[in-house]
């Protein structure tokens, strides 16, 4: 244990980071020599010593010690800040991490880097060595090092790690150099540049590589399907057609893609392979190609869905299917909406594929206002024959809006003012408790109208039980995975009852999802189960097949 202490100390020390290690009391426990050295004072005049006697009051109060806390609550911290050491004035990349014992923080341990030669590189880059002199974007050499640059930032980050290189080639750039001119086609080029840089962030780069060649480095992905996204936006701003003279110029271009560190963990290679890629985009005339296949097939078919998407909506793809929800004697007494793509080429493509899609590009607000009128509309069709209910289904988007109570409004005055309460509102567990506290003053604004909430999927996140006696919503839908093993799993059938009496205890109604043999309904019976919802009683039916079941008065699962 001693020789694996002193080798531990030994690499402590040689580091050229600094490293020290603070206890709660905002003391220093450990400081090693690089430390020591860089700001001047031995180990022992450093050592127990508060950090505000070492940096001062007045810094310590307003740049360290909420750091500090932040960090004895669990949290990492990273962050980069200007000191002056003597006469040194000097770039610091720092990170606190929690120091555990037994579980507890008890200490803050702080790495310090000396980032000065990164932020000295970034002013050099201003110069004109490092400037393409034809359009103001950085060079080629620029390339190299910003990409390293970016690269050992990402390596040093926990969360913003992902990195891509997009190759743009201007495919007739020199056509348009024999047609047009030289002067036009580098003014074209400038030009497409400015274009890239207006549509860019401001923590993304510009390069020119060579003659025909644009560089785009994009930083802070979100994730890998972004870039995809962030090509074919590119590639519409580019080809936009210029206007000369009396000609309209459209420029060609291809893009090869390749991310960091997925493809590659060097710049020379992943510059190497976005350039592969855009070869390949080049051979195969493709917009634009990915390195990695399996992420180019799979962001292609997502773009290609989203494009379908939108005329989705202008031709009528769109179409609501009712699943009904029953009491345990098979009586119909309300019915969850869910909405089905009819697509011409795909068939019918799942909510899971382009919910998603919807709620990235916004046109979920649409669809959404199309599924509440549509439900309205056909619950004023059916309110005067039937007594049931229609439920629909509200992303966490959707349910945060400001505009919903009033859009439901209009939608209920529309269909001839039908009494609010024949509409339930669903919002998932996961969706609608990451804030609960705004989640339910939300809930009490749509209850005081007259709506009534459903929290569907209950049970598979801990948020809602926690709030379970302040959630003003009078029915909660018990997901399906409750249910698939309760007819061989005791433990299965133990865990179910203790939702139910949990939510009986606290009056809630509770509708049980995904029901699918009858093994399954008599247990719920004993249970003392009121609704049911599942495929053993009926799948979603399209409006035609609800509507004859309902006026054969019939119960289910049909005979």
């Amino acid at each position: 244990m001693k020789e694996a202490n002193k080798a531990y100390e030994y690499i402590v020390n040689t580091s050229s980071d600094f490293i020290t290690l603070i206890n709660k009391s905002y003391q220093y426990e450990v400081v090693n020599d690089s430390y020591c050295k860089i700001i001047g004072k031995e180990k022992k005049d450093i050592l127990g010593y508060h950090v505000a006697d070492i940096w001062g009051t007045e810094r310590f109060k307003t740049k360290i010690h909420g750091h500090l806390n932040k960090c004895f609550s669990g949290q990492v911290i990273h962050y980069i800040e200007e000191f002056d050491f003597g006469f040194e004035h000097k770039y610091m990349h720092i990170s606190y991490y929690p120091y555990r014992t037994d579980g507890e923080v008890t200490h803050v341990l702080v790495f310090s880097h000396d980032i000065t030669k990164m932020g000295e590189i970034e002013a050099k880059l201003i110069n004109y060595e490092y400037r393409d002199p034809l359009t103001g974007l950085f060079n080629r050499k620029s390339l190299d090092i910003i990409l390293d640059m970016e690269m050992e930032k990402a390596k040093r980050s926990r969360s913003e790690k992902l990195r891509a290189l997009l190759f743009i080639s201007i495919s007739n750039l020199q056509q348009i150099n024999l047609d047009h001119g030289y002067e036009t086609g580098s003014m074209l080029l400038e030009n497409t540049g400015i274009r890239i840089k207006e549509f860019l962030r401001t923590s993304d780069y510009v390069f020119r590589y060579d003659g025909q060649e644009l560089v785009v480095l994009l930083s802070n992905l979100a994730g890998e399907s972004d870039s995809a996204k962030v090509a074919q936006k590119l590639l519409n701003r580019i080809i936009i057609p210029y206007r000369n003279n009396s000609f309209d110029i459209t420029l060609q271009c291809h893009i090869g893609l390749s991310l960091y560190p997925q493809d590659c963990n060097d710049s020379t290679s992943l510059i190497r392979t976005a350039i592969d890629a855009m070869s390949s985009s080049i051979e195969k005339d493709a917009p634009f190609t990915i390195y990695n296949k399996e992420l180019h097939r799979s962001a292609v078919e997502k773009l290609q869905l989203e494009s379908d998407l939108y005329r989705a909506f202008e031709q009528k793809q769109f179409e609501l299917y009712y699943q009904p929800i029953v009491n345990m004697e098979g009586e119909i007494k309300g019915c969850e909406t869910l909405i089905r793509w009819n697509h011409p080429e795909r068939g019918f493509v799942s909510p899971v594929d382009f919910i998603p899609i919807a709620e990235s590009n916004g046109l979920i607000t649409s669809i959404g206002k199309w599924v509440i009128f549509q439900s309205i509309e056909q619950m004023k069709k059916w309110c005067h024959t039937y007594d049931l209910y229609i439920s629909i289904n509200l992303t966490a988007r959707e349910f945060a809006s400001e505009e919903l109570i009033g859009l439901l409004q209009t939608a209920l005055k529309k269909s001839g003012d039908i009494c609010a309460s024949r509409l339930k509102l669903e919002i998932t567990e996961a969706g609608g408790m990451t804030d609960p506290l705004r989640t339910i003053e939300k809930m009490k604004s749509l209850t005081e109208k007259g709506f009534e909430i459903f929290i569907d999927d209950f049970g598979t996140g801990q948020s809602s039980l926690a709030y379970l006696k302040d959630i003003p919503a009078r029915t909660l839908k018990i997901d399906k995975s409750f249910v698939d093993h309760i007819a061989e799993s005791e433990d299965s059938c133990s865990y179910l009852e203790m939702i139910l009496n949990l939510a009986r205890n606290r009056k809630k109604k509770t509708v049980i999802e995904g029901v699918e043999t009858v093994e399954q309904l008599e247990i719920l019976k004993k249970m003392g189960c009121t609704y049911i919802q599942g495929y053993y009683f009926s799948r979603p039916l399209r409006i035609g097949e609800f509507d004859r079941i309902l006026k054969e008065g019939k119960t289910l699962p049909l005979k």
